[in-house]
């Protein structure tokens, strides 16, 4: 249970209108996000997915979903639990919401590692292709991207079970309500192993992630400035100058024309890939600022004198998450005419 009720910064009737604002807000976001997922995953089947990008698309898309599923669930007990906060008690369940809402939210956090490494795959894949087309166009072939989809669902999930194993709900006194009921019990080696899975993994994983893509993302950004400055100088053919002479073309231009250039698909999809990765950049920030916090504030933290700040917090970065996967659709239907010509509502 939530015991923080002298947290200097956040008051527990601040805290209350925090929760059920992330509540009721994150319960249509996730909803949203299940539906809008349903129609990418049924639309990337439809098209095939006979080719790496778009394996990876329906990889991510499946994993957004598993996501949403597990906030959907983990929203609706936030709502039952700020009921019981806002009643002072006087309604209360037999099982701790607070219980379900802290469990789905370390599911959640687990399954969040799967669309993080598929993005920073698609960024680095479709990088290299651009920066060394020759060498990588054929490398990521289907095959060879699923089982690189299927380790990456193996590690998120391998490396984040000595956690939730660490947890459980149990039947035990609750002063809370002064009665016997179901609520969440945590191993004494808990914060141990909590420490070395969120240095090692999530922490480690949301850096290093973000450094691979925003670099990958200047270089795709760097090839779509040099794909248009390529057909702007075809468009202008041969160039004359005030007196009607033809003039030459400098060494850049010629240089540029002997280069490989980027077909429409080719230029589409690095477009997807670089507003994908952008989106995920600005909302995985926050995860980087919090444990920066966390390491400099160590009472910052479950349990902690600042708890009802790091909920708060916590559930601010939850959902800034979820608008990665209600904005993708968006991004899949205004930058792939394939997608757009498969995609279904109903």
């Amino acid at each position: 249970n939530i015991s923080a009720k002298f947290d200097p910064i956040v008051t527990q009737h601040e805290f209350i209108g925090w929760m059920a604002m992330f509540s009721s807000v994150d319960i249509l976001l996730s909803a949203l996000g299940l539906v809008t997922n349903i129609v990418n995953m049924k639309t990337f089947l439809a098209m095939g997915a006979d080719d790496g990008v778009t394996v990876s698309f329906l990889s991510i898309s499946w994993a957004e979903f598993l996501c949403c599923l597990a906030a959907f669930g983990q929203k609706l007990s936030m709502a039952l639990w700020v009921t019981e906060m806002a009643t002072e008690y006087k309604v209360w369940f037999y099982i701790n919401p607070y219980a379900f809402n802290s469990f789905l939210g370390n599911i959640r956090t687990c399954l969040f590692a799967m669309p993080v490494l598929i993005t920073t795959h698609l960024a680095l894949a479709k990088c290299l292709c651009v920066v060394k087309p020759l060498r990588f166009k054929t490398m990521f072939t289907v095959t060879r991207t699923r089982w690189i989809m299927f380790g990456i669902v193996v590690f998120s999930v391998a490396t984040y079970v000595p956690l939730l194993a660490t947890m459980g709900i149990a039947e035990q006194f609750d002063p809370a309500i002064n009665a016997t009921r179901r609520i969440l019990w945590f191993s004494p080696y808990r914060n141990l192993i909590k420490n070395i899975i969120w240095n090692a993994r999530d922490s480690t994983l949301a850096v290093a992630s973000e450094v691979i893509i925003v670099i990958c993302v200047m270089v795709m950004s760097r090839a779509l400035a040099d794909a248009v400055e390529f057909r702007e100088s075809l468009k202008n053919g041969s160039q004359t100058d005030q007196f009607g002479h033809t003039m030459e073309k400098t060494p850049a231009q010629a240089s540029m024309k002997s280069q490989p250039k980027l077909t429409g698909k080719e230029l589409q999809v690095i477009k997807q890939v670089t507003l994908i990765s952008l989106v995920y950049v600005v909302a995985n920030t926050p995860k980087i600022a919090i444990s920066l916090a966390g390491a400099m504030v160590p009472y910052l933290t479950q349990g902690g004198i600042y708890q009802y700040l790091y909920e708060v917090i916590i559930k601010g970065r939850e959902h800034s998450e979820l608008y990665i996967s209600v904005a993708n659709i968006f991004i899949y239907y205004g930058y792939n005419s394939r997608y757009r010509q498969c995609c279904k509502l109903y």
